[in-house]
């Protein structure tokens, strides 16, 4: 799928349809490091999973947020919902290699109707003697994305692109990666969302490996609520008390870098990322913090063992699945981000069950933000990893034509 192309300095506004709300942000200014405007529509609990409601609350919202706000003029780039986006690894043969659009298509699985189809190559590989190429496919249900392109122009925006968010993702941190001895590190993105979980994988900026996982703190929430008997509010309220066993103990006023006996907070780490130097003078780069001390899942009332189960093994079985195209490329670190990664106690168990340095990201903290751009309460003082895709969409719009 190709839309209409805009011009990299046309400064649109990046729409990201995430799960538990719709982020707008603008950028511009000098070299384009300045935030114009940034805003979100929270997604009410009840819609769940259901599309049609969301897009008629989006299409209801969406004006007054934009006329509301600080944004500027009428281009929009769009990240679709990643819990509607199919993402699979396949092999295809030589004969299939000339005609890839049609293997994709015959190869899709579990997709209902007609996909809206893209693919990206990873690497030529050999199986059972013969040479294949392995992509990586993403597809979208086209009348999904009609139905947001039908709503957007009624609204007289433009589009100029509409991407993938495992894409968006990893572009959020592309300018991490812009030396040549970038491509021989593996980096692996975890967006722990409130939907389900995004892992990407790349090498340098170039993508290697995406999975969706239906694990998010919508399914914590539901197993909550299922066992408090309680609404999903109430349910997310809870959840977000839990602590790690040692945050009770630390210090407000430690410096979040300096050696200690006891675990580092997640979220010193995340502030940290705030205010990251070059690595040419060998300190950590913007964007990302130091390191995420590994600890085992808190104690809690509610027994969620099972999903976070779920979500090591899934998250394992990814670093599997890349050691097996690439066995010679060690992973070189862990990237949190989404808005669950807030919850320092899930991303340190993580890091704890499959043995991988991890950081936090924040893509925003190397921008500057006028306090006049958002209406959100504390939004430039805080750290800010739920905003990735709409950062992505952002750094790509800005630095090569825009595709879908």
């Amino acid at each position: 799928m190709r839309l209409q192309l805009g011009r990299p300095n046309s400064r649109p506004i990046a729409i990201d349809l995430g799960f538990s709300a719709t982020r707008l942000l603008q950028r511009g200014g000098s070299e384009g490091r300045h935030i114009l405007a940034a805003d979100e529509i929270p997604v009410p609990d009840e819609f769940g999973e259901d599309q049609a409601r969301r897009l008629a609350y989006l299409a209801d919202v969406l004006p007054g947020t934009l006329q509301e706000g600080a944004f500027r003029g009428r281009k929009v780039i769009l990240a679709m919902p990643a819990c509607a986006t199919t993402i699979q690894h396949m092999q295809l043969d030589v004969a299939e290699a000339r005609n890839p659009e049609l293997a994709v298509q015959t190869k899709l699985q579990g997709c209902e109707g007609e996909q809206m189809a893209r693919w990206v190559d990873v690497t030529d590989i050999h199986r059972n003697g013969k040479p294949q190429k392995e992509i990586i496919c993403m597809a979208m249900p086209r009348d999904l994305v009609m139905q947001h392109v039908e709503m957007l122009h009624g609204l007289k925006l433009e589009i100029v692109g509409v991407y993938t968010q495992p894409m968006m993702l990893t572009s959020a941190f592309d300018h991490l990666n812009r030396r040549a001895t970038d491509s021989e590190q593996a980096t692996m993105y975890v967006d722990l969302g409130y939907g389900g979980t995004t892992v990407a994988i790349t090498h340098g900026t170039q993508l290697v490996f995406a999975r969706r996982i239906s694990v998010g703190g919508w399914h914590f929430d539901r197993s909550i609520s299922r066992s408090l008997n309680c609404d999903l509010a109430a349910a997310r309220a809870h959840r977000l008390a839990i602590t790690a066993p040692d945050e009770s103990k630390m210090e407000s006023g430690r410096n979040p870098s300096a050696p200690s006996s006891g675990m580092a907070m997640l979220d010193a780490a995340i502030n940290q990322a705030r205010h990251g130097t070059d690595r040419r003078v060998g300190a950590m780069p913007d964007s990302i913090s130091g390191t995420v001390d590994a600890a085992p899942a808190p104690s809690a009332t509610i027994d969620l063992s099972e999903l976070l189960e779920m979500l090591v093994d899934e998250i394992s079985l990814c670093l599997r699945y890349h050691k097996g195209l690439f066995p010679q490329r060690s992973m070189t670190r862990g990237i949190f981000v989404g808005g669950e990664s807030r919850q320092s106690w899930l991303c340190r168990h993580i890091v704890q069950a499959i043995r991988l340095p991890g950081q936090a990201g924040d893509p925003l903290s190397r921008l500057h933000t006028d306090d006049n751009a958002t209406g959100l309460l504390g939004w430039s003082e805080r750290t800010r990893p739920e905003w990735s895709v709409a950062a992505g969409l952002l750094e790509r719009s800005m630095t090569r034509k825009v595709k879908a």
